[in-house]
């Protein structure tokens, strides 16, 4: 027994110790210019180094229609979900959704429009979620198919009038005919294996 705990501490230790010779080599691959400067001075690190990598960081960030995609996907699942009653699957692909949207937000809270005017996206997008997403969540929590059908219609228009503020009309949201996920069964009675 003593030998095992010896042998799984070692073990831990080991574990720990690669973990963190593993964390300090991934600095070199994600930020090399500044961690290449810092180890060259063994100081403060290279503020020039840091702004190139802080640049190409934002040139490597998707672009908001990137993350808009995922929420399209998102949402259409999250259609058929309620519609076979799927509650918690439901529940599932809304906070996906969610997650999404507050991601698109994060790569630009404001848009320029085409007339130089600005949007916030944040503070649009907090009326959205105090309104049309706070019903449809409400309706996945009560599972009521009849409220959900409501606010999922709620939610497209709201979509769309953040697309229409945002300058971009022609991005019109409609209820889904074909769920975009065929390896997801719906069903809330399906069983595994099939």
């Amino acid at each position: 027994m003593f030998k095992t705990r010896r042998v799984q501490g070692l073990l831990i230790f080991a574990a720990g110790l690669l973990a963190g010779l593993m964390i300090a080599g991934i600095r070199h691959i994600v930020f090399p210019k500044a961690a290449l400067a810092q180890d060259a001075s063994k100081g403060a690190p290279d503020l020039e180094a840091m702004q190139a990598d802080i640049a190409h960081l934002k040139e490597v960030v998707p672009s908001q229609s990137h993350t808009m995609t995922d929420v399209g996907y998102q949402f259409a699942n999250l259609w058929f979900a309620g519609k076979h009653r799927n509650w918690p699957l439901a529940d599932f692909f809304l906070n996906e959704a969610r997650q999404h949207i507050v991601w698109t937000i994060r790569i630009r809270p404001v848009r320029r429009n085409p007339d130089g005017g600005s949007i916030d996206i944040r503070a649009m997008f907090e009326g959205i979620s105090d309104g049309a997403l706070k019903e449809l969540t409400d309706s996945i929590a009560k599972k009521d198919e009849a409220a959900f059908t409501t606010s999922y219609k709620k939610m497209l228009e709201a979509c769309y009038s953040c697309h229409v503020a945002a300058a971009k009309p022609y991005l019109r949201p409609e209820i889904p005919t074909v769920p975009p996920q065929t390896i997801i069964n719906f069903d809330p009675e399906a069983k595994w294996p099939q």
